[in-house]
C-alpha cells in the first residue's frame, strides 16, 4: 500500500476567519497550526479519527494562486484538493508515471516536507490530489518558523470534536480514477451501486465517488459524525450531497450524518465503518 491516509481536504477561502468558525462551531474543529505567508497561508483543523480540513487562506503577494483559484471562479471559498500522505514518496511517483500520471510541482527538496500534485484532467477526478511524505504535524514542523500562528482566531470550541469519515465528490473518468487511487495510492475500492464506490486507506477518511452525469466533476461534500462515530451511511451520504445547499464560507456541501436522538442507525447494508 503506497498511501496510508487520506490526511485532509484542502479549501481555498479569502480569509481564514470566515470558514474556521464553521468548521469549529459546527463540527468541534481542533486548531493544528497555520502559517502566515506571501504567497498562501494555510491552517489545518483536526477531527476526532484524525482527518483534517486545510484552510488555504489567500496570500499577501499579488500573484498569490489561491487569490487567482478563487478569482478565476468569482467565490469566496473553494475545494482545492485532497492531500495522502505516503511513507515513500519517490516509489509514488514512480507508480503514478508508470500508470500514466505526470506529477506536478514536485518538490522533494526538504527533509521535513516532500510533496508533488496530480493534474484534474489526466485523473478524472475533477480537484487536483497532492501526495505527501512529512517527518511530523503541521505544529511540529512549524517550530519556531516566522508566521506560524499557534492558536486560532476564533474561540476554540467547547464541546466534543466530531468525526469526519467520509468525503463525497463526482468524477468524469473511472478507469483513470480507479489507476490513481488503487493502482498508485493503494486504495481499496468497495462498489457500491452501478455508479459510486467507496475507496477507503488505513486512515483518515473514505472517500465516496460517484460517476458523472449531471453535475461537474469535483467535491461536493464532508460527511461529518457529531457523535464521533466512523460509520456513514451510502444513502445519507448520496442524500446530502445532493439536498444539502453548498455553504458560501467553504465552497462545498457539509453535513452531520449521525443519526437523530431517537431515530437509531439504520440497517447496515450499505454502510461502511472502521
Amino acid at each position: 500500500m503506497t498511501a496510508y491516509a487520506l490526511d485532509h481536504v484542502a479549501i481555498a477561502v479569502r480569509d481564514w476567519a470566515q470558514g474556521g468558525p464553521v468548521l469549529a462551531g459546527r463540527f468541534g474543529g481542533r486548531w493544528d497550526g497555520g502559517f502566515i505567508q506571501p504567497v498562501f497561508s494555510p491552517a489545518q483543523l483536526h477531527y476526532a479519527n484524525d482527518m483534517r480540513v486545510e484552510l488555504l487562506e489567500v496570500g499577501t503577494e499579488p500573484s498569490s494562486f489561491v487569490r487567482r483559484f478563487l478569482d478565476a471562479a468569482q467565490a469566496p471559498a473553494r475545494p482545492h484538493h485532497i492531500t495522502f500522505k505516503v511513507h515513500d514518496i519517490h516509489a509514488t511517483l514512480d507508480a503514478a508515471r508508470a500508470c500514466g500520471f505526470g506529477p506536478i510541482l514536485v518538490n522533494v527538496a526538504s527533509d521535513m516536507w516532500k510533496e508533488a500534485f496530480l493534474h484534474p484532467k489526466e485523473t478524472g477526478l475533477g480537484f487536483l490530489v497532492q501526495v505527501a511524505q512529512a517527518a511530523g504535524t503541521p505544529k511540529e514542523l512549524g517550530g519556531d518558523l516566522p508566521g506560524i500562528r499557534l492558536s486560532p482566531p476564533w474561540p476554540e470550541p467547547e464541546g466534543g470534536c466530531a468525526a469526519l469519515p467520509a468525503v463525497a465528490g463526482t468524477v468524469a473518468r473511472t478507469d483513470a480514477v480507479r489507476r490513481l487511487l488503487c493502482d498508485v495510492l493503494g486504495g481499496t475500492e468497495t462498489p457500491m451501486g452501478a455508479e459510486t464506490s467507496a475507496f477507503t486507506w488505513a486512515n483518515g477518511a473514505d472517500l465516496v465517488l460517484t460517476a458523472a452525469t449531471e453535475h461537474t466533476p469535483g467535491l461536493r461534500l464532508l460527511a461529518f459524525r457529531g457523535d464521533g462515530s466512523t460509520r456513514w451511511e451510502l444513502a445519507d451520504v448520496l442524500a446530502a450531497s445532493a439536498d444539502e445547499p453548498v455553504v458560501p464560507e467553504l465552497g462545498i456541501r457539509i453535513a452531520d450524518l449521525a443519526p437523530r436522538p431517537g431515530a437509531g442507525e439504520r440497517p447496515p447494508a450499505r454502510t461502511r465503518s472502521r
